[in-house]
């Protein structure tokens, strides 16, 4: 009936509510990007994020997750620290990317 399986489950529940917001998932998708943060434990977490938006809140849900506060740990794209501020656009990143979410070493 509807093209996208996805448009069609969340106009069944908007019209069952009789709400007709707007919803995040009713943007296109290629206003999404894909990506993946891996910590030094190697356990991957996956996150469909929005290109327009600075990428902090991702880290910041990501920290969430991980029962961590933000600001622990650097993160780290493709080996280098990078500004929090930026977006996935501004910052080149491609669907499929990966952040690493580094830890201090403490020495003595």
């Amino acid at each position: 009936m509807y093209a996208n399986p996805r448009f069609y489950f969340i106009f069944q529940i908007q019209s069952v509510n009789k709400k007709m917001e707007k919803s995040p998932d009713n943007i296109p998708d290629q206003h999404f990007i894909n990506l993946v943060v891996k910590g030094q434990d190697n356990d991957p977490l996956y996150f469909e994020f929005r290109r327009d938006w600075e990428i902090k809140k991702l880290l910041i849900t990501y920290c969430e997750k991980k029962d961590a506060q933000y600001g622990t740990f650097p993160f780290l794209i493709n080996g280098n620290r990078f500004p929090h501020i930026r977006t996935p656009d501004q910052l080149g990143l491609k669907d499929g990317d990966e952040i690493i979410a580094t830890f201090y070493a403490g020495g003595a």
